[in-house]
């Protein structure tokens, strides 16, 4: 049983600003479990650090589709590469057996557009809004079990 978990999660200083953003509560849960972790934005080629992306007319649904894109602060249009590991983490998932997935919430790739039932709304700034990320669009598009995590 494999349990894929968005790298930043586990304390991999993959984020786009170089940090992480481990949480302990979630690294509890998975003790004992096989975990494979993943950070989307650096399968798709994307460096670190690297500028913050933002998905840009509309969610990661529509980044699939073609309707929207993926852009970072200095302009430029990342959607391809938010693409390529996207379908690159489906294919780790698919090849590793994945049962559930635990990806990073307010990410344009990792979010899944929902409040986790195990998560309080204070554990939420205030005015948060779920984001729909481009990899939990196609993971849940493909059937796989998806719970961000703040």
């Amino acid at each position: 049983m494999t349990i894929l978990v968005s790298a930043c999660l586990l304390g991999h200083r993959c984020r786009y600003d170089g940090k992480h953003k481990m949480n302990s509560d979630l690294m509890g849960r998975l003790k004992n479990q096989t975990v494979l972790p993943v950070c989307p934005e650096q399968s798709g080629g994307l460096p670190t650090p690297r500028p913050a992306c933002q998905l840009m007319g509309g969610n990661g649904t529509d980044v699939l589709a073609g309707r929207a894109r993926v852009v970072d602060k200095k302009g430029t249009d990342q959607t391809a590469a938010f693409m390529h590991g996207a379908h690159h983490i489906l294919e780790l998932a698919r090849k590793n057996g994945v049962v559930r997935c635990y990806l990073k919430a307010k990410s344009p790739s990792c979010g899944s557009g929902e409040l986790s039932a195990r998560v309080t709304a204070s554990d939420w700034p205030e005015g948060y809004r779920p984001v729909l990320g481009v990899t939990a669009a196609l993971l849940l598009a493909h059937g796989f079990d998806v719970e961000e995590i703040p």
